[in-house]
């Protein structure tokens, strides 16, 4: 693999926060349970089966955008209210719904750490079911947001606390980029401007590639011209297993793209499906592209994934944390 050479949710206000622990009893709260993207749901059976409960797994379990294969967006538990013991209380993504006529209005709320940690719960209250399908339609991209970046910001953390600090150094005095890289990547091509790390097993394959040319105008950010850069850069650089063969960005399911300002600088997202020219590997990318203003040009980070006998959802979502770690090196 060396050879080789919807829309997730960025930034979400918080709707309320709770559990204000101070720090010595935090440091007392146990870690969570549960797999990595899964969530438990609190709902009584008869609501789960029914719409409120048709409602949630439609937003919880649609595909991962950008897969090879239909995955879903978490995987999800549902327990009743009963059933709710100590047990259950130290998940990492807690759910807790609540459909009674004591209830005044209706409501989502958020708590922090409540009985573990890092841990998420998100309580959705309402005195009627009407009043609940209404409360959690106008709130789908707020739940979904937190959940994600709930996900993401326990791989950041981790990842902060185990990264690969000489290759995190070597981009950033080669590049003035800052990624959070964790250990066990290498750095594997560095020209004047594209530069390859990656993280190699027999099964998987996971790559970050870093690089920048000369900002023009605004049309350097449509999706097209991103995507016809990117291609330009891993046809230069990315060789594939055979001979004339190479990377490039897989056109018959286009890219999904967005853009919104993030860390003070326009910002600009693919997400979609490499393959190589000239043989049969590919899988999933991401990749963030920002305008680095002092320096008048385009810098773009982006990960991928090589797992042909794996599901590919957890595996794309850890190059996600590193990416989200992005920031220019801010000059002394």
């Amino acid at each position: 693999m060396r050879q080789l050479g919807i829309i997730f949710i960025v930034a979400i206000t918080i709707l309320a926060t709770g559990c204000n622990q101070g720090k010595v009893k935090r440091s007392l709260l146990p870690g969570v349970s549960g797999n990595a993207g899964e969530v438990l749901v609190i709902m009584d059976k008869e609501k789960w089966n029914g719409s409120p409960g048709e409602l949630v797994r439609d937003l919880l379990l649609q595909d991962v955008p950008g897969l090879p294969q239909s995955e879903p967006l978490f995987n999800t538990v549902n327990i009743s209210n009963r059933a709710f013991s100590a047990l259950f209380r130290i998940h990492r993504n807690i759910v807790i719904t609540k459909i009674s006529s004591e209830i005044e209005k209706p409501v989502i709320t958020v708590e922090r750490d409540k009985w573990a940690e890092p841990q998420t719960v998100i309580y959705i209250m309402a005195p009627s079911r009407e009043t609940f399908l209404n409360l959690f339609n106008q709130n789908t991209d707020k739940v979904l947001g937190l959940l994600l970046k709930a996900e993401r910001d326990r791989l950041m953390n981790n990842y902060k606390k185990y990264a690969e600090r000489p290759v995190i150094e070597k981009l950033k005095r080669n590049t003035g980029i800052h990624l959070t890289i964790p250990k066990g990547y290498t750095y594997d091509l560095d020209t004047n401007n594209f530069i390859w790390i990656s993280h190699e097993t027999p099964q998987i394959s996971q790559g970050l590639f870093v690089y920048s040319y000369e900002y023009k105008d605004t049309s350097d950010f449509n999706q097209i011209s991103l995507i016809n850069k990117r291609n330009e850069f891993l046809q230069n650089y990315v060789a594939g297993p055979r001979k004339g063969s190479y990377m490039t960005t897989e056109l018959q399911y286009l890219p999904t793209f967005r853009s919104y300002e993030w860390k003070g600088q326009y910002t600009a997202e693919l997400r979609g499906l490499w393959k190589v020219e000239g043989d049969y590997m590919g899988g999933p990318f991401v990749s963030l592209s920002r305008l680095d203003k002092v320096n008048n040009r385009v810098v773009t980070v982006e990960g991928y994934v090589y797992a042909p006998k794996y599901d590919k959802r957890k595996y794309i979502r850890q190059m996600e944390a590193i990416l989200y770690s992005f920031d220019f090196e801010k000059k002394k």
